[in-house]
């Protein structure tokens, strides 16, 4: 839920005036009452800054989310669906389903280590994988 700065206002302003209130009836200083608002109204203050950073924040974060449900592929088989090139069709085609699972996890922005933490790897395996696959893929350009 957004941050709403005149709600906000309106309940700062409505606990000052029944805690000044308060404040009269136990008989502390107007100065003093003066300074004591001079001061929560900057800390309120500082609170609206953050909590409209924090607002921003979040706005910013479910774009981001947004752009990332917009996936390549959601699945092995749907990844090799959007290939084009008959012959890198036929040669992930022939890859193993492990290796197809971590170019998908790659495509969706993962690191190694969180593919090799998901897919319960060492990380190390992960990259060697990739690697198999990419020379593989070399391999193929160089034939033309």
């Amino acid at each position: 839920m957004a941050y709403n700065k005149t709600s906000e206002e309106r309940k700062w302003n409505y606990w000052k005036k029944q805690e000044e209130k308060k404040l009269r009836e136990l008989g502390m200083e107007e100065e003093k009452i003066r300074k004591l608002r001079q001061m929560d109204r900057e800390d309120f203050l500082e609170e609206r800054r953050y909590r409209e950073h924090l607002d921003e924040m979040m706005q910013d974060m479910d774009s981001i989310k947004e752009k990332d449900s917009e996936l390549f592929a959601r699945d092995v088989k749907e990844l090799l669906d959007h290939i084009g090139d008959k012959r890198i069709y036929e040669l992930l085609k022939e890859t193993e389903h492990q290796t197809l699972e971590i170019l998908l996890l790659s495509t969706w922005g993962y690191s190694g280590r969180e593919v090799a933490k998901i897919m319960g790897m060492a990380e190390q395996t992960i990259y060697t994988k990739r690697n198999r696959l990419r020379k593989k893929l070399k391999n193929l350009s160089k034939i033309e």
